[in-house]
């Protein structure tokens, strides 16, 4: 019964759980979390299409870059070349002429794609600058949280605290730095004021009936008998004996004498030296025969014989000691026998009840340690809020870490490489003047007002 009660408390104790409110502030959360999982399914098929989409942007928009680059890079190594192993300035040469043209080709592309590449690099700088500036700044100093907190930033249906299902003297911030400490649900929520766990903990709640149970527990002992009839007679008879009339000294004086007069060792050994002695060999046989009869006698019977005369002799002497008081003995054995006989059922159910309530307060302090563990596990370990505050850290780092910092590495290195476009221009426009010949150079922009003299050409004389 007693096992029964302890299985049943522990089904009360465990049934807590039904009337614990923690579903109906995590239930908001899950919701939340839930339908917003649903609706971003939907959206991740785009999301890869336009992440390729992105990589072919970049890789052309880089490829374009790279072509600037590879058109500056020739055109100044051909015209270097080609001016280092020109001989006269107004000679053409045609690896100067190709540096130039690569040039102009650079130049080209530079003027047509550079509008371009501004256009991105603002768009791109209007959203991952504010998203850096405005968002991640703040959310890595917990700015952020402060700003919701705020009343009036966000608008009414935007309420976290109330879709949270926090306590109204709560805020966001503070919430978020006791889940990241590790603290548990019941601390941050402080459900003890909707759920008075103590009250469902009070130890006489669940050891009423168990202390009742032992209250309750009695042992019938009945007729207590140490000693049957038949052994009350045996000492009686044992006591009437005349044991104590017996002359003990002289007893143990008669057992002084030896078992056998004569020395058995004594007498085999003489019979063995006769033995030697005698030269008919039938008669040293029988003497031989006879000595060793002897000492198998001396070994088995005689020495068996003294063994049990000495422990006769202890018991003999135990009794020399115990004959003068045998009478008062047994009646002392009887008297004492009959007195505990008849108290022995009431002091055993004193010592029974001295048990029980021993036990009765042990296996209280263990439950009562046992609930006061329960209520702290309650209050501390279960159901931490520590993956809300992680979940939040890790949505910080997939936005700023993974997004937002390459986005703004991109239309950076974009926007450096679009600002020195500038002054590529200019500078492969005045290297195009020194890579062409002088000649190239004066037809390209001859006019009448750039050669106004026109030298004829000398002809040779027909004589």
């Amino acid at each position: 019964d007693l096992r029964d009660e302890m299985a049943h408390m522990t089904e009360k104790v465990q049934s807590i759980a039904n009337g614990f409110p923690l579903p109906d502030y995590t239930r908001p959360v899950s919701e939340a979390l839930v339908k917003a999982e649903d609706r971003a399914q939907p959206y991740l098929r785009e999301v890869e299409r336009f992440e390729q989409y992105r990589w072919i942007a970049g890789t052309v928009l880089c490829s374009i870059i790279l072509l600037i680059l590879t058109c500056n890079v020739i055109g100044m190594a051909l015209g270097s070349y080609g001016l280092s192993k020109r001989e006269d300035p107004s000679d053409y040469e045609c690896r100067g002429e190709a540096g130039a043209k690569f040039l102009l080709v650079g130049v080209g592309l530079a003027f047509l794609f550079s509008w371009l590449l501004i256009l991105l690099v603002f768009a791109t700088f209007l959203v991952g600058g504010n998203i850096q500036t405005l968002v991640c700044r703040n959310w890595v100093n917990q700015e952020i949280y402060k700003f919701i907190d705020t009343p009036g930033n966000l608008p009414p249906s935007m309420n976290l605290t109330r879709q949270l299902n926090l306590r109204r003297d709560s805020n966001l911030s503070a919430v978020y730095r006791e889940c990241k400490s590790g603290a548990g649900l019941w601390e941050v929520l402080q459900l003890e004021r909707s759920y008075d766990l103590d009250e469902h903990l009070r130890t006489p709640k669940y050891t009423a009936d168990f202390q009742k149970l032992l209250a309750d527990f009695t042992a019938h002992l009945g007729d207590v008998r140490l000693l049957r009839s038949e052994g009350r007679q045996d000492l009686e008879s044992f006591a009437r004996s005349g044991m104590d009339e017996v002359d003990y000294g002289r007893f143990q004086e008669e057992m002084k004498n030896p078992v056998v007069q004569t020395s058995l060792p004594g007498l085999a050994r003489s019979l063995e030296g006769l033995q030697k002695m005698q030269r008919n060999g039938t008669v040293a046989g029988r003497l031989a025969a006879e000595a060793q009869a002897l000492w198998e006698m001396q070994n088995s019977t005689v020495q068996s014989q003294e063994a049990l005369v000495a422990k006769l002799g202890e018991s003999v002497q135990y009794l020399s000691r115990l004959a003068p008081h045998l009478q008062e003995r047994v009646k002392t054995t009887l008297a004492t026998t009959a007195s505990v006989e008849a108290r022995l059922p009431v002091q055993a159910q004193q010592i029974l009840r001295q048990e029980i309530g021993c036990f009765t307060r042990k296996e209280l302090r263990y439950f009562t340690q046992y609930l006061n563990w329960v209520g702290q596990t309650l209050r501390e370990d279960v159901a931490s809020c520590q993956p809300l505050a992680t979940a939040l850290d890790n949505g910080r780092v997939i936005l700023c870490d993974r997004i937002a910092d390459p986005w703004n590495a991109f239309w950076f290195s974009l926007g450096c490489c679009t600002f020195f476009l500038i002054p590529n221009i200019i500078f492969a426009i005045r290297l195009t003047k020194h890579f062409r010949p002088i000649r190239n150079r004066l037809i390209s922009t001859g006019s009448e007002e750039t050669c106004p003299f026109h030298i004829p050409r000398v002809t040779a004389l027909k004589l």
